[in-house]
């Protein structure tokens, strides 16, 4: 799906859990919440602080080209 949205010209950025499964479909940005758990992309339930910052990381990776598959890995320490 975001090879289609991507050919479209709108970039995306992937939020991944699963590094080895993602990057094997190379997607075109992606950032790693180092840490979390499956389930909590985002982080933890009702903790809108976190929530915001891993959206806001992702958002930043938007205008950047990157090399396929490359996955940026993030932290996080308020989760």
């Amino acid at each position: 799906m975001q090879r289609g949205i991507e050919a479209q010209g709108i970039p995306t950025t992937l939020i991944t859990l699963d590094v080895e499964q993602s990057s094997l479909m190379r997607p075109p940005r992606a950032i790693h919440p180092k840490g979390f758990e499956f389930g909590h992309s985002l982080g933890k339930p009702n903790d809108k602080q976190t929530q915001m910052k891993v959206l806001q990381a992702a958002l930043l990776e938007l205008p950047e080209r990157q090399e396929p598959g490359n996955i940026h890995e993030t932290n996080f320490p308020s989760y």
